[in-house]
């Protein structure tokens, strides 16, 4: 009853049942909750949590847009009552959790994964900049190739892009290539003319 009288007076804000956040006052209100932090109370603690879309592309300097809602990407089923926050199910991608990735990691993954459609800087400055994320001290190189197993093949080609950029090699190997594109038998016989 208290958390929800401190809710009533502005004092918390609610962000669902049972999970308060205590933010600064400033002169344009409180502040919110981070979206990553707030994502973290509603799922494991295994679960790999990082921003997706615009959002990540800003925040690791890839662009200048700004997302007017923050994304998540997290490896479980998307909760909800999370207002504010747009969560995306990666839960395909066990790789991520299987690692254990951070916060940097996955939203470097997220960002290679939206290159094409979220990255503003022209091919050789977005690359340069993915070689210094990758060589600072938020992301381990070998957790991101464990991770990449999982990841959709454009997303293992643009790793093994940057990782060889940044003389990686050894860490590219091991990175799984894009699998080609394999004839169903049936298509090939029929090709052949044969019935």
């Amino acid at each position: 009853m208290e958390l929800s009288r401190l809710a009533d007076s502005g004092e918390l804000e609610r962000v669902r049942r049972g999970v308060y956040w205590r933010g600064r006052k400033t002169r344009f209100g409180p502040t919110v909750p981070p979206p990553v932090d707030a994502l973290r109370e509603l799922v494991s603690s295994e679960e790999a949590v990082g921003a997706a879309g615009w959002y990540a592309t800003n925040l690791l300097g890839l662009s200048t847009q700004v997302a007017p809602q923050p994304v998540v990407a997290v490896t479980t089923r998307s909760p909800t009552g999370l207002p504010g926050v747009k969560v995306i199910d990666r839960s395909a991608r066990v790789g991520r959790r299987e690692a254990h990735l951070n916060e940097t990691e996955v939203t470097v993954l997220e960002a290679l994964d939206g290159w094409d459609k979220y990255v503003e800087l022209d091919h050789a400055t977005a690359l340069a900049r993915f070689i210094d994320i990758l060589g600072g001290p938020d992301v381990r190189l070998s957790r991101l190739v464990q991770a990449s197993r999982t990841e959709a093949p454009r997303v293992r080609d643009r790793l093994r892009e940057v990782l060889l950029g940044g003389g990686w090699t050894s860490e590219a190997e091991r990175v799984p290539p894009a699998r080609a594109t394999v004839r169903r038998p049936s298509a090939d016989r029929q090709a052949d003319g044969a019935s």
